[in-house]
């Protein structure tokens, strides 16, 4: 085994003093500064509002780092050669998951108020009662939702999937810090050594961490899906405690990770040139980017509808108030409309053309569409079922819309960091050169 041939001494060359973009961190950080802001008004305005807003940032930026390294996964577990130029880029959002953990953490310890099962709750009307189908099922409910229980599954499950993330991280990047030193020599950054441990083998290095990576594909997946269905239950469903849907895990993890996906491509095309990687990261990169963004379109729309139907159907109270509040209610009907275009309509329609996939502004645009599109729909799912006022006030929207621009504005930094001082390529993979057999239908697609 040994390392790919294709010509990657600009990419390793272009690592040493890197620095992160100017425009980026004073962004970045004027973006932190005002979540910062809007978080401190929310707090001494209206506490529900407030943590409200947090719990959409924290799942927002929790959807996406996590994404990106799943989508780093899959890309090992499918032997995917087209994604290669794109997986360290994803691999960095993952830098940001301990600094989300302990954000987790302090809206566990300080925001779990606006749950209207907590007796502590500052939601108005004060604590409700459980009144579920069953007496059966009220026992199980009131277990769940105690609070040791309901923190304990949030701390434990997403320290367990961040631990095997950081695992398979290392695997990845161990064998490429490796092949860079080789070439950079001193001019290597001293902290390469200390993550490597001194190593020297790369044969050695890369053979285990491939196989490594393969090992953990499986572990990652399902845990993926375990840990995030039980954060959309608690976290979000919970809210509303009488409303239940089984789908809902299964819809917000893999809307999580089509989130990720349009950051993804929002990223690669926005850093490609400071990165170097323009003769890597091509056209048909960025189309199956949105072939599969595409996908997980129409996966929305359809788990969305599949959860409609049968409540509209069945006109069972417990399950039909969720949905009046949001699609009857003239102060949240508008938000849902603007859900729909943004997430379906929008999207749909344009990554359709299979052109705008492949130019890099057009690109960028349909991507940022989904991700205000998402953090539109992550509020639409947790404010109504914890504020019962008008939410049409510039108080409201500058809370929520700083808070986010906070969490944002701290995962755009801790990504920038990672790729300035990473190399930003999967440099030592195989995987990274095309398939001998591969064929090029189009030939601007093998010329760009």
């Amino acid at each position: 085994m040994s390392a790919p041939s294709l010509d990657l001494d600009p990419v390793i060359d272009g690592i040493v003093g890197r620095t992160v973009p100017m425009p980026v961190n004073v962004l970045s950080a004027v973006m932190i500064v005002i979540g910062i802001a809007a978080f401190g008004i929310g707090l001494a305005t209206d506490g529900v509002v407030a943590w409200g807003a947090y719990l959409v940032g924290l799942l927002y930026t929790l959807g996406i780092a996590q994404g990106g390294v799943l989508f780093a996964v899959i890309q090992t577990g499918t032997w995917g050669r087209w994604g290669r130029p794109v997986k360290r880029i994803a691999e960095t959002f993952g830098f940001f998951l301990p600094i989300g953990y302990l954000l987790l953490l302090v809206f566990l310890l300080f925001g779990l108020k606006i749950y209207a099962w907590n007796p502590d709750t500052i939601v108005e009307g004060g604590p409700i009662a459980l009144h579920p189908h069953s007496l059966a099922a009220y026992a199980t409910k009131e277990f769940w939702f105690q609070k040791w229980y309901f923190v304990g599954r949030q701390v434990v499950g997403l320290g367990i999937l961040i631990t095997l993330d950081f695992v398979y991280l290392r695997a990845s990047l161990v064998p490429d810090l490796i092949l860079a030193s080789k070439r950079l020599g001193n001019r290597a950054p001293a902290w390469w050594a200390r993550l490597t441990g001194g190593k020297t083998d790369l044969e050695g290095e890369l053979r285990a961490g491939l196989h490594r990576q393969s090992f953990l594909v499986p572990f990652i997946a399902v845990a993926y899906a375990l840990v995030f269905s039980f954060m959309a239950f608690d976290l979000i469903m919970s809210l509303s405690p009488l409303w239940m849907s089984n789908m809902f895990g299964a819809w917000t993890f893999v809307s999580a990770f089509w989130l990720s996906l349009a950051a993804l491509g929002l990223t690669a095309m926005v850093a490609r040139d400071w990165l170097r990687v323009g003769d890597f990261v091509r056209p048909f990169v960025t189309h199956d980017i949105g072939k599969l963004m595409l996908a997980g379109c129409m996966f929305w729309a359809y788990t969305g509808f599949a959860q409609l139907l049968p409540i509209w159907y069945t006109d069972m109270p417990e399950e039909t108030d969720y949905l009046l509040v949001r699609m009857a209610l003239p102060e949240w009907t508008w938000l849902a409309q603007t859900v729909a275009i943004l997430c379906f309509l929008a999207p749909f329609t344009i990554l359709l053309s299979r052109g705008i996939k492949k130019m890099r502004w057009p690109f960028v645009g349909v991507c940022s569409v989904v991700m205000i599109g998402m953090f539109l729909e992550r509020t639409l799912l947790v404010l109504p079922s914890v504020y019962h006022g008008d939410p049409r006030t510039l108080m409201v929207w500058v809370v929520c819309v700083g808070t986010w621009l906070g969490f944002v504005g701290l995962l755009m930094q801790v990504v920038a960091r990672a790729l300035a001082s990473v190399p930003p390529l999967v440099i030592s993979d195989p995987h990274l050169e095309p398939h001998p057999w591969d064929v090029h239908v189009h030939a601007v697609d093998a010329a760009h």
